[in-house]
């Protein structure tokens, strides 16, 4: 039995014909993301993209799990210090503060290049890892949808705006990624213009249960502008529109032979709970605002400070949040 190749639509017997299985795993990879952002302008987007993910999956020689050891320490040898990005955490949590922000290029990939740094391996593209996401997203679709729609907005738009390649990333893929690397993901956001419904940006995700994860990262949610200019821009509004890793800058921390931060010798923050009331989009990067969002919310929001987010807390905080509006 033939299928079509899904790269150039010929006939062939495991969805590559001969001729496209001579492209290199960037290349592959490459015009796959350009398959699913063509099926993402479809008029039925949905179904083009959930039946190119099932035929991308059958592809066997490329879709082996990813082995992710990642750099846990700055080496000023091989990394560059972003300095906005370090204008930035030094208004996130004081817990943070110490971390390194390291340089990625800002072309709406960052948050797949922050991976790329962190684990070294020249293979990995970007496409590959926003071509990975999008198939995590579509196989656990419903588990995403119920944790973290009522803050993340629709996934169906999310995914579909996933398959444009250097499309900023939100709080969707980084949940995926968690599971695709089978590693935690400390989310760090500055507090400006921060409001209690946006606390969740400042989490540690896990991955979808029963994978287990061997190791955590640090990402910062950064603009490539100062904050002035981003205001300047935005009606003084500002928001986020990068990512960059953030590293140790010594051996504080356990670290393997490989420089790689082991999660058993990282220690985690107290995990206190926070009750939301107020639900706030952020999937992109302009957030819903009062009409003073300098003002802060009374939430405590140092209570709500890099909380584990596993599905029981999430459902927990959903939970907490049900209580107090029937009170």
């Amino acid at each position: 039995m033939t299928v079509e190749c899904i790269f150039c639509s010929t006939q062939c017997m495991n969805y590559s014909c001969p001729d496209c299985d001579r492209m290199t795993r960037s290349q592959k990879f490459g015009r796959l993301l350009q398959v699913l952002e063509r099926c993402s302008e479809s008029i039925v987007y949905h179904d083009e993209i959930v039946n190119a993910v099932q035929r991308i999956r059958r592809m066997e020689s490329i879709m082996s799990p990813l082995e992710f050891r990642p750099y846990g320490v700055f080496d000023d040898r091989i990394h560059g210090v972003d300095l906005i990005a370090k204008e930035y955490l030094e208004k996130a949590s004081a817990d943070a503060q110490h971390l390194i922000p390291v340089d990625v290029d800002a072309d709406g990939n960052g948050l797949y290049l922050s991976v790329i740094l962190l684990m070294n391996d020249s293979r990995l593209t970007a496409s590959e890892l926003r071509v990975r996401t999008i198939i995590e997203l579509v196989i656990n679709e419903a588990f995403y949808s119920n944790m973290y729609m009522h803050r993340a907005g629709l996934i169906d738009i999310a995914i579909k705006a996933i398959c444009k390649n250097h499309t900023y990333s939100g709080l969707y893929e980084i949940c995926a990624l968690c599971s695709v690397l089978k590693c935690n993901i400390r989310s760090v956001y500055p507090e400006i213009d921060f409001t209690a419904g946006m606390a969740v940006m400042n989490s540690i995700f896990t991955p979808i249960p029963p994978i287990v994860a061997n190791y955590e990262v640090a990402i910062l949610w950064s603009n490539v502008w100062k904050e002035m200019h981003v205001r300047a821009a935005n009606n003084n509004l500002w928001s986020p529109n990068h990512f960059v890793p953030l590293l140790a800058p010594n051996q504080q921390y356990g670290f393997d032979h490989n420089n790689q931060l082991l999660l058993s010798n990282v220690k985690t923050p107290e995990k206190k709970t926070f009750k939301n009331n107020a639900v706030a989009q952020i999937r992109m990067p302009e957030f819903e605002c009062s009409s003073n969002r300098r003002v802060r919310s009374d939430i405590n929001i140092e209570s709500a400070r890099t909380k584990p987010t596993s599905p029981n807390a999430i459902e927990q905080a959903q939970a907490d949040t049900e209580e107090e509006h029937e009170n």
